[in-house]
């Protein structure tokens, strides 16, 4: 694989998912997709880049809505199973 390592804030590092490396293992994916996936690609096939490409917007929209520097964070959420001491 390539030796570019992340970016330090956080977002996708574009040249990594374009590098020949990378789009062979896309490539893999896709032929996987186009063989037990037939019915839901088969109107529009994928293609290696368009995954990579795929793969950089979805680490760019998480980075955008939960990263440290959001800009509309969501609340901290307590889990459910969390215990209720009453004294």
């Amino acid at each position: 694989m390539t030796t570019i390592g992340p970016k330090k804030d956080g977002g996708p590092n574009v040249d990594y998912f374009q590098s020949s490396e990378s789009l062979a293992q896309f490539d893999q994916i896709r032929v996987w997709l186009q063989k037990n996936c037939k019915k839901h690609v088969q109107t529009d096939p994928p293609t290696k880049e368009g995954l990579a490409q795929l793969v950089v917007q979805l680490i760019q929209y998480q980075e955008n809505k939960l990263g440290k520097n959001a800009s509309d964070p969501p609340f901290l959420r307590l889990p459910v199973s969390a215990p209720i001491f009453t004294i």
